[in-house]
């Protein structure tokens, strides 16, 4: 409101800087974060990397496309070219505020199964087309369902391996030979 007001011209120079200032600095105590927690906590350990890179690139794409409109929206809009971002911040909140799950005090599994109960009409439907019985599909069924047993198990037994592997260098090897994960 602030910026606006000094757009308009109603106040000075400094308190559009200032106001500027203060939002970045409470975005990012505030709301900036949390679309980084929300990716870490709605996935398992071994997708949260491939998540976080895709939530990552759309960011930065959308700040793209705002690099690109943003003094267009200024030339049209004027001093209200911030009206639109409020109304998606509005919009965000409200899907926050409606849909998004508590997740304080659950586990990831456990944030998974009650998704999955909200959702069940969904995912039963998406896991049991079955139209046609083709046999590379029962076959890859099938190569499903032992992956996931042996996942199972190693998860038992301790032995799982969330995709985090060390690096080793070999001595004597020079270059991208020199390491093997």
């Amino acid at each position: 409101v602030l910026i606006v007001v000094s757009l308009l011209g109603y106040l000075g120079n400094v308190i559009a800087l200032l106001a500027v200032n203060a939002y970045v600095t409470f975005f990012e105590i505030g709301m900036g974060p949390v679309p980084w927690l929300i990716v870490a906590e709605m996935f398992d350990a071994k997708y949260v990397a491939t998540a976080m890179s895709v939530s990552c690139q759309v960011n930065w794409f959308c700040n793209f496309i705002i690099g690109l409109v943003f003094p267009y929206m200024n030339e049209h809009l004027g001093p209200y070219s911030f009206g639109p971002f409020a109304l998606v911040l509005l919009g965000v909140f409200t899907f926050a505020a409606i849909w998004l799950p508590e997740t304080r005090g659950t586990t990831p599994e456990e944030l998974q199964e009650m998704l999955i109960k909200k959702n069940a009409s969904v995912v039963y439907h998406n896991l049991n087309v079955e139209a046609n019985h083709n046999p590379v599909d029962a076959e890859w069924r099938l190569a499903m369902d032992q992956i996931k047993k042996e996942e199972e198990e190693a998860m038992q037994t301790g032995t799982y391996n969330y995709g985090f592997q060390p690096i080793t260098a070999t001595p004597g090897l020079r270059g991208s030979q020199a390491f093997e994960p």
